[in-house]
């Protein structure tokens, strides 16, 4: 009965969620295209934007496999988190959130394609991305589900604000969050693994 229940919930707020989830689908992708066009044009302003990149690279270097692996985990983990806690302000934040990460993929996409290659790329980004990125859509979808009904509140609309926030939160911590780890596992170790396939690198 337990299981039904749980079973039921989700679907219903999966359902709910359609809607942000789609619109969150394609502002990445938007962003996405941007980021790609972007560093086309202007590759040394480009590159700017992949500093969050190379620090999170440079606090990973010398760390243990099971040390990279936690790090990344609670970078992403921490990051989607907010992203779904601070949608409250109109979906703002996590609106922004998804535009920038789309926006810094497409980047980052375009300059390993030119200096490595297409199959560097895939390899590099595959493995764990077919995971983080829809967790990355699934928690800003969620946020902006709570910036929505945020506004729905201000409009004197009856709406259950906090029930909605806690839904949200609960979402989170039960299904994304032990996704959010599995990706960081596989990028830890099975990303490395398929470039060193596909690259010898």
């Amino acid at each position: 009965m337990h299981n039904e229940n749980t079973r039921e919930g989700l679907i219903s707020y999966l359902k709910e969620l359609k809607p942000f989830a789609i619109f969150s689908l394609f502002s990445f992708i938007l962003s996405f295209v941007a980021g790609y066009a972007f560093y086309a044009t202007s590759p040394a302003s480009a590159l700017t934007s992949l500093g969050g990149l190379e620090e999170l690279a440079e606090m990973l270097r010398g760390l243990s496999i099971i040390e990279i692996t936690l790090l990344i985990f609670v970078n992403n983990a921490v990051k989607m988190f907010f992203a779904v806690l601070l949608g409250f302000a109109l979906g703002i934040i996590p609106f922004g959130f998804l535009v920038l990460n789309g926006f810094v993929i497409g980047v980052f996409v375009h300059y390993q394609t030119v200096e490595r290659g297409v199959m560097f790329v895939i390899a590099g980004l595959t493995p764990h991305g077919i995971i983080e990125i829809p967790m990355l859509l699934i928690s800003s979808a969620i946020g902006m589900k709570i910036g929505y009904r945020t506004l729905e509140t201000i409009i004197s609309k009856p709406v259950d604000l906090k029930g909605e926030i806690i839904k949200g939160v609960k979402f989170y911590l039960h299904w994304l969050l032990p996704l959010i780890f599995l990706a960081a596992v596989i990028e830890t170790f099975i990303t490395p693994m398929v470039i060193y396939m596909v690259s010898g690198i």
